[in-house]
């Protein structure tokens, strides 16, 4: 069930991330580079706007939303929520006036609207998507994570293609796509409703378990990112500027490959514990935690292996030596904190205990700040993004245990063995391939054969060492006999 619903989630959550990568990656060509500056500040801004704003709501419902649905609750629910959509757009769209003030109040009337437009727009499309991972409505979902994206990027490039691209034209080309996608998905699920009746009784169970998740996530926010604030302020902007690049490849590659599974793991163990089953969701969350990590070390290992030969392609010289210096370390941390974030942190949620991972993320906020102060003090920006790889990996390991402690987690140390051991035999072949010299010529066709040979190379390791579901595979793919023969 659970690689069946990834695989169906598959498409959604590559094309998603690549068409938002796409955008900022033309964008460059079509703003200078302040335009291109607010561009990006609305971007990354929307993230904590929705965090701040309608992430209670959303974590709620993820959890609790088919109880819900089914109680004597599910009349009201309907209005409730439309209540709850068009008070948290209000806000947002205070949260990003603020946000604008506070960088250049002297921005034109039409570049806040444009902004809040897009926040407000984009928000109600995360929203829907996690209504669509909690309903499996893997349809939906695709819809949202692919068609508002991939319909503003068509209308930027009509803008690039005139010659009329701004600031505020980018934000509400998004801003129209992304209101045009979720009506109709708002309209799939009955969320095109009058909030005429609010359930007060669901609010305050929603605020009781939402507040502390959002703070949670905001302290992890914090602490995946305090490494840009110690770096910006302790070595200046210009080596800000060189680790961002590295940095930023590797929590995006990891990112996306986490949520690969995470998009249908966490409901799946949801069902599960909502059936009664305990033991069956510390299962499922074993089983998550399996294939996230069959996802994150491959992925991880084959972009480090691969980097000598895109590097040179990707960035620009100056940021290249940087680059090629902390993208293993920078690689392992990305990795290590989206398995844990991913995996087994669902278990907070899952057994009601939000007020725990409050104080884990205080602890990691603390833990990275020191860790990026000393290893810049140590080592210069390369330091502090390995001092803060190995933190990473330390709270990981310390969060494991307190949760097979506090909550029963079951952890596949077997599997994940072997499928560490699966994936070192890639990377050793793809280290082996780098030192013949498939990378002395960077071109498209060595990077793709070595690429293909690592892929193969891991999936026949899995194979060797997965006998069992080696041979569960081959019986399904095993043409069964004609009725009767």
């Amino acid at each position: 069930m659970l690689i069946r619903q990834t695989l169906a989630y598959l498409p959604a959550q590559l094309l998603g991330p690549l068409t938002q990568l796409a955008a900022a990656l033309l964008l460059t060509h079509a703003l200078g580079a302040a335009d291109y500056g607010l561009v990006m500040l609305i971007f990354a801004s929307q993230e904590v706007v929705f965090l701040v704003c309608l992430s209670w709501w959303t974590t709620f419902y993820l959890r609790y939303g088919g109880r819900l649905a089914l109680g004597e609750q599910g009349a009201g629910l309907a209005s409730t929520e439309a209540a709850v959509l068009l008070l948290s757009s209000l806000a947002q769209v205070g949260v990003t006036m603020a946000i604008i003030l506070v960088t250049d109040p002297g921005l034109p009337l039409a570049f806040y609207a444009s902004a809040c437009a897009f926040t407000v727009t984009r928000s109600l499309l995360s929203f829907l998507g996690e209504r669509a991972r909690r309903e499996a409505a893997i349809g939906a979902y695709s819809a949202v994570q692919v068609a508002g994206p991939l319909g503003g990027l068509g209308l930027v490039l009509l803008l690039m293609a005139q010659d009329a691209a701004t600031p505020e034209r980018v934000l509400s080309a998004f801003a129209l796509m992304q209101g045009l996608v979720g009506l109709v998905v708002a309209a799939r699920f009955g969320l095109l409703v009058r909030p005429r009746r609010l359930d007060f009784a669901v609010l305050r169970e929603a605020r009781r378990f939402g507040a502390p998740v959002v703070l949670a996530h905001s302290l992890s926010w914090l602490g995946g990112n305090v490494i840009r604030f110690v770096v910006h302020h302790g070595a200046g902007a210009a080596a800000l500027g060189l680790m961002s690049v590295g940095w930023g490849l590797a929590t995006r590659l990891s990112s996306v490959a986490a949520m690969l599974v995470a998009a249908a793991a966490y409901p799946l163990a949801v069902r599960t514990m909502e059936a009664g089953d305990a033991d069956g969701a510390r299962r499922q969350m074993a089983d998550n935690s399996a294939l996230l990590l069959a996802l994150l070390a491959p992925a991880g290992l084959g972009f480090w292996a691969l980097a000598p030969g895109f590097v040179p392609w990707l960035v620009a010289q100056e940021y290249q030596a940087m680059t090629l210096q902390i993208l293993p370390w920078a690689l392992l941390g990305a990795s290590v904190r989206n398995l844990r974030l991913h995996g087994w942190d669902q278990m907070y949620l899952l057994f009601e205990a939000p007020r725990d991972m409050v104080l884990l993320d205080m602890i990691e906020s603390v833990v990275m700040f020191l860790a990026a102060l000393l290893g810049l003090w140590w080592g210069g920006v390369a330091g502090a993004v390995a001092v803060s790889a190995w933190a990473t990996v330390g709270l990981a390991l310390l969060d494991a245990l307190w949760l097979r402690r506090r909550f029963g987690l079951v952890l596949p140390l077997g599997v994940y063995a072997r499928v560490m051991l699966a994936a070192g035999a890639m990377a050793a072949l793809l280290f082996a391939a780098q030192a013949l010299g498939w990378q002395a010529q960077p071109s498209g066709g060595p990077l793709l054969l070595a690429a293909v040979a690592g892929a193969a190379a891991y999936t026949l390791a899995l194979a060797l060492l997965f006998p069992r579901q080696r041979r569960a595979v081959l019986a399904r793919l095993r043409p069964r006999p004609a009725a009767g023969a």
